[in-house]
């Protein structure tokens, strides 16, 4: 019996102990005291300092040793009124509350149930309130903004007219209340389509998401020059955010993203390449009226180096330009256009020339088998040849050509209208337009008289019957 005794005790210290460490791995506290370090105190006594700052395992704020979030980074998002805490890849959210007995009181804001589907999403605070962008989890990534719920203590869905995908390559801007992506890189591993799908694969068109109107705003897409730049450098880029834009370590060098001025720089300070690549993935670091703080959880103490956009090589090339991606199909389309339009055009002349033939053919037999006669060609080729020289016909070459020079003016003036009218007549007939063949116009030296003349448009057509005459 004494053995069953002890056996049950074993059993019992066993289960509780395991139950114990079961519920510490996957359970935080909801208030945690902080004893602070000078980092720590540094950041809260910069009240006007903004920025986000990722932090080492040296620097984490919340101790998560011994639970299930241990492999989890942290980043501190502060402004001039708040400081936070997130877990990253959970959606966990701390507040700083204050000091007590020389120790930093963060308490948890949030009751988060999913974890791990935002893990690289951007956190940023506009008008005081929390959002969170974008991430991967689930074998996805995705796009979606999220804003944090006071009142119920939850990340809210905030519905967007696109899905823009976030891949780290982002900047938001406080004071315009835009967030920039210059391209996305999009990866779903539930689709069939192999590598692309599973490692993600880029797509360069850029947007802009703004904050006051909720909705994405396609800007154009990545520069070619950037596109080989980032592709080389792979995903061994590091990237941090600061209040003028995104600075880029690649291959080695630093970049400077302006993009509300849409502007590549790229630093010619060999010193300041070294100080980036020795702090990789700057964690504990932050930019401060326009010097980079860096702290050394060894020394305890911060380096300082400045950051001036004048050690850095204006590049002549935008961040984005003009979206060329869909060119292929508009000249497509333009060259289809036009090829309906030529065929329409050719096929409208071929027969309104089969109808200018009939009708031609039809007056002819009316007309003893001449369409225009004698005085009527003579006049029309009269017109034709002062077009030719730009100039107009007056009513005493009609005469002339109509061999009336001699007669009375009243016998002139009715035979001329009579000849000019039955030859208008027969080429509406003819052509069955509107256009009257022979115009006219009063002269700039006697009002009194008129000129006659041939459109330019009508040409073609008149010399194209008369040899069909």
């Amino acid at each position: 019996m004494y053995y069953v005794k002890t056996l049950f005790f074993i059993f019992c210290c066993f289960f509780t102990g395991f139950t114990k460490g079961n519920a510490q791995n996957y359970t935080l506290d909801s208030v945690y005291y902080v004893k602070i370090d000078p980092f720590l105190s540094k950041i809260i006594a910069l009240e006007d300092l903004e920025a986000n700052i990722r932090l080492s395992k040296e620097e984490f704020i919340i101790p998560t040793n011994g639970t299930l979030f241990s492999p989890n980074g942290q980043e501190l998002i502060k402004d001039k009124k708040k400081l936070y805490v997130t877990i990253q890849q959970t959606g966990f959210l701390f507040e700083y509350m204050g000091l007590k007995d020389s120790l930093a009181i963060f308490r948890r804001m949030d009751v988060t149930i999913n974890i791990n589907y935002n893990i690289g999403c951007l956190i940023f605070i506009h008008q005081d309130h929390l959002y969170s962008y974008g991430g991967y989890g689930f074998w996805k990534s995705n796009g979606h903004i999220r804003k944090y719920n006071y009142i119920d203590r939850q990340w809210d869905i905030i519905p967007t007219n696109n899905e823009i995908f976030n891949i780290g390559y982002n900047w938001f801007s406080k004071k315009e209340g835009k967030l920039y992506v210059p391209f996305q890189r999009i990866t779903n591993a539930g689709l069939i389509g192999g590598t692309p799908y599973l490692n993600g694969f880029n797509n360069y068109q850029s947007y802009i998401f703004d904050m006051h109107t909720l909705q994405w705003e396609k800007i154009g897409a990545l520069s070619k020059q950037l596109i080989e730049l980032i592709n080389k450098a792979g995903t061994g880029a590091t990237m941090y955010t600061f209040e003028q834009g995104q600075l880029l370590l690649l291959s080695d060098e630093a970049w400077f993203l302006n993009y509300q001025e849409n502007k590549v720089y790229h630093n010619v300070k060999a010193e300041f390449n070294q100080f980036l690549i020795r702090r990789a993935g700057l964690f504990d670091t932050y930019l401060y009226k326009g010097n980079i703080y860096s702290y050394s959880t060894g020394y305890k103490d911060f380096t300082v180096i400045p950051f001036n956009l004048s050690n850095f090589e204006l590049m002549n090339y935008p961040i984005w330009g003009r979206d060329t991606s869909y060119d292929i199909y508009i000249a497509g389309g333009i060259g289809f256009m036009i090829t309906i339009m030529g065929l329409i055009w050719f096929f409208t002349r071929k027969s309104k020339r089969k109808f200018e033939q009939a009708q031609l053919k039809l007056l002819k037999t009316k007309s003893v088998n001449q369409a225009f006669v004698g005085t009527e060609v003579a006049l029309i080729t009269l017109l034709l040849n002062a077009s030719a020289e730009n100039k107009k016909v007056d009513i005493f070459q009609i005469n002339h050509v109509l061999g009336i020079k001699d007669k009375n003016i009243g016998l002139q003036k009715k035979v001329r209208s009579d000849v000019i009218n039955t030859i208008n007549e027969k080429y509406q007939f003819i052509t069955q337009g509107e256009e009257p063949l022979i115009s006219s116009v009063r002269k700039d030296d006697d009002k009194r008289f008129f000129e006659y003349f041939i459109a330019n448009n009508e040409i073609k057509t008149i010399k194209r019957l008369l040899e069909k005459n």
